[in-house]
């Protein structure tokens, strides 16, 4: 073998050791890109069922923080014996006001009483939400000067109310809860639901702001049982 044959397979072998070492470093670089790509989508996970756990245990185990009175009670648009516990609430002097969510072919047998002696005031929310409630029944409120502020609605519905609340309303807020009549069904629904909603409350940060319509549609169709 002459000397430039010699240099020529040296050479060759180089080129070849340099592009296995290449392909080593890509395949490395790809495995580890991998392995940090994994490592994010599961923080991603682990914080998305942390938050579920806690909307969860919230949903089934709300804060409630009824005072002995307010100046204005809204009662929203929920589940049949909301109307009652407002009156039972009107009678005990907790408020001499009632503010009452009557959204279209809702009970509105509130509009035509006046418990306690309680003025009655109705008002059909714009949207058909809570959000809309929260938006409206708090344009209300302050149209009247209130100061002290209830809201009145069933046990799964609690926290995502007192968060749109919130964002509506700057002054003194207390939620008073009651217990609706349902089955076992009906009580997996409604948990379902509420956990469903607080994508959309979300979603929309401020007091009116929208939700995107391909995330109202489903939600809207959950709420319908379609």
């Amino acid at each position: 073998m002459t000397l430039d044959e010699l240099m020529d397979g040296r050479a060759g072998d180089r080129r070849e050791g340099d592009a296995r070492g290449c392909r080593l470093r890509k395949q490395t670089g790809r495995r580890r890109a991998r392995r940090w790509i994994l490592r994010g989508v599961g923080l991603v996970v682990v914080a998305f069922l942390a938050v579920g756990v806690v909307l969860a245990w919230l949903t089934v185990n709300p804060r409630v923080d009824p005072a002995p009175q307010v100046d204005a009670l809204i009662v929203l648009a929920t589940q049949p014996g909301a109307h009652d516990e407002a009156r039972r609430l009107a009678e005990e002097g907790v408020t001499d006001r009632l503010l009452v969510s009557t959204p279209q072919d809702a009970p509105a047998s509130l509009c035509h009483e006046s418990p306690g002696g309680a003025t009655v005031e109705c008002f059909a929310p714009d949207p058909v939400t809570t959000q809309g409630e929260a938006i409206n029944g708090t344009e209300l409120a302050r149209e009247h000067g209130v100061e002290s502020l209830g809201v009145l609605t069933f046990d799964h519905h609690i926290e995502r109310s007192r968060l749109l609340m919130d964002r509506c309303w700057d002054g003194e807020l207390h939620m008073y809860e009651f217990q609706p009549t349902r089955s076992r069904r009906g009580y997996a629904y409604d948990f379902v639901y509420a956990m469903a909603a607080y994508a959309k409350t979300f979603m929309t940060p401020g007091c009116s702001s929208e939700p995107p319509e391909w995330m109202q549609t489903p939600i809207d169709k959950v709420k319908l049982g379609l």
